[in-house]
């Protein structure tokens, strides 16, 4: 007995012969629908499309979905007040959709872009919220929620600007840990305080199979020499510098390669040195004039260097700048911008902005073409 998928409907095929068989009534043989050719199953909501280019709410973000698939979805999962999370936000619609309909929300990406479209685009649906709010027509809406989270906060996780290069993030923790460098090649980064350094992954959580090329790598047989002559002491102090980590990582390196004893610590930027400062090249000129801010100059010194530039070469520095962002209110821990420049192709950022009247301490956000981002702070008032 065979079955297979005809139009969304499974059919029973009948065996060609009707003679008695062992074992009749029961069938000899399943096969699924994804054995076998037949029509891809479709969505039963049918009333929501794919956006296109020019579509009015479209951000030009490839996989954007549109807001109302967001919104029904949202709507059927959760309550008001709610937290909902999106760990791929993209273009932000299922924030946009949260904001809308009264839930909080968390959003995370990887692409700078992402962040930078849905920062903008949030300040968009917040302010359109708030001035709805004042002219009392969220009131007149009997299906609008009680209450709207219009204000959000972003945040650098895992040290999100400095670590987007992997090569240039561990040249990046060699100087700032104070790490001699070892010749290009060698299984390890560094060596530090009579220990051997290694950087593992910058751009995620280490993992015990992140270990393999370490212990593939090792000299087994200076190892066993070592051993031998002091059999009481470690054949090799190793650190590991990682941004997160699987627990037990250095006891796992330590009981892989027994029976040799090595001692292995384990240095977590995250926790062990929350506090670190990377030495940031970008040099900034900005100013207050009147009611304006003003970004004079700018040069992002690894981007001039890749351009094979120097700074009075530098004809236009917006042309070298990917984004603006400005909180105008700074509480000098969490950048919260309330204004986002990211100029259109072809366009170039504005570089002049007006202060509203309430601005305290302007912190300023400049994003390279590297994608690398230089943050300064300027007193108002």
């Amino acid at each position: 007995m065979l079955f297979k998928v005809f139009e969304n409907e499974y059919k029973y095929l009948a065996p060609k012969s009707d003679a008695p068989r062992e074992g009749a009534g029961r069938p000899n043989i399943i096969q699924y629908s994804d054995d076998l050719e037949g029509v891809e199953i479709q969505s039963i909501w049918t009333d929501f499309s794919a956006l296109s280019g020019n579509s009015i709410e479209s951000e030009s973000y490839p996989t954007q979905k549109p807001k109302a698939l967001l919104k029904r979805i949202i709507e059927a999962s959760s309550n008001e007040d709610d937290i909902v999370f999106d760990c791929f936000m993209g273009s932000g619609t299922t924030q946009a959709a949260a904001m809308e309909l009264g839930r909080r929300f968390i959003g995370a990406d990887i692409n700078l872009g992402a962040v930078q479209i849905t920062t903008k685009r949030l300040l968009g649906v917040a302010s359109e919220l708030e001035q709805k709010q004042q002219q009392g027509k969220l009131k007149t809406d009997d299906q609008a929620p009680t209450t709207h989270y219009t204000g959000f906060e972003v945040y650098n996780v895992n040290y999100y600007d400095v670590f987007r290069n992997p090569l240039e993030a561990k040249d990046l923790l060699l100087e700032a840990l104070e790490i001699n460098r070892l010749d290009q090649g060698n299984l390890f980064d560094g060596e530090k305080d009579g220990r051997m350094v290694k950087i593992m992954p910058v751009n995620r959580i280490t993992t015990c199979a992140d270990l393999s090329e370490i212990i593939a790598g090792f000299d087994y047989k200076t190892f066993e020499r070592r051993q031998k002559d002091e059999p009481n002491k470690p054949v090799e102090k190793i650190t590991l510098i990682c941004m997160g980590h699987e627990p037990d990582l250095g006891r796992v390196l330590e009981l892989e390669i027994k029976p040799y004893n090595i001692d292995v610590k384990v240095l977590d930027i995250l926790r062990d040195k929350s506090n670190l400062e990377f030495k940031r090249d970008s040099e900034a000129k900005i100013a207050i004039e009147g009611d304006y801010l003003i970004i004079d100059k700018f040069y992002p010194m690894n981007l001039l260097q890749k351009l094979s530039l120097q700074q009075e070469n530098v004809e236009d520095w917006r042309e070298l700048v990917e984004s603006v962002m400005i909180d105008w209110n700074y509480d000098g821990a969490i950048l919260e911008p309330k204004l986002v420049d990211i100029p259109d192709k072809r366009e170039l950022v504005l570089g002049r902005y007006k202060i509203p009247e309430e601005a305290g301490t302007i912190r300023v956000k400049i994003t390279d073409l590297l994608s690398e981002s230089l943050e300064v702070s300027i007193e108002h008032g």
